[in-house]
């Protein structure tokens, strides 16, 4: 009998439920809109970037790209050295989930060539901006500074 009274219980809390979220006002006076605007209509939320994580940036840049950008990387002669300089010396950053570095430096016989690499996951905290379009913004705003 218990079970009985249980399952009865819930129908009715059920139907109570139902019938207080499906009834209208009763009056004829304007009804207070929470949410102006025409009804029916919301705020399409804006879609997620593309990476939620970066990649590691030491291993972001080729060999062959390294070998023309560093023409003395490849004038070193002991493997283990020009190993060591392919693979970069990561940038120290307090935020990896957001900004990541890598640097390399090869003396030779003419200069010292350097290369530095930053990579930045930019995030839209506005709903109607996705992540993609506050990058491309924020790159915008550095091209036309530089």
């Amino acid at each position: 009998m218990q079970r009985k009274a249980y399952v009865t219980g819930t129908a009715a809390l059920l139907a109570a439920l139902l019938t207080g979220c499906t009834g209208g006002s009763g009056g004829s006076g304007a009804a207070d809109d929470a949410n102006p605007g025409d009804a029916g209509t919301a705020t399409a939320a804006a879609q997620p970037g593309r990476y939620r994580t970066l990649p590691e940036p030491c291993g972001a840049v080729g060999h062959d790209t390294l070998d023309s950008l560093l023409p003395g990387i490849r004038q070193i002669a002991d493997p283990a050295q020009r190993d060591k300089a392919y693979q970069g010396e990561a940038e120290l950053t307090y935020d990896t989930d957001r900004k990541v570095g890598c640097r390399w430096k090869v003396p030779s016989a003419d200069a010292t060539d350097r290369l530095s690499v930053d990579l930045e996951r930019v995030v839209s905290y506005d709903n109607t901006v996705s992540d993609d379009d506050q990058a491309g913004k924020l790159y915008q705003q550095e091209e036309a500074g530089a």
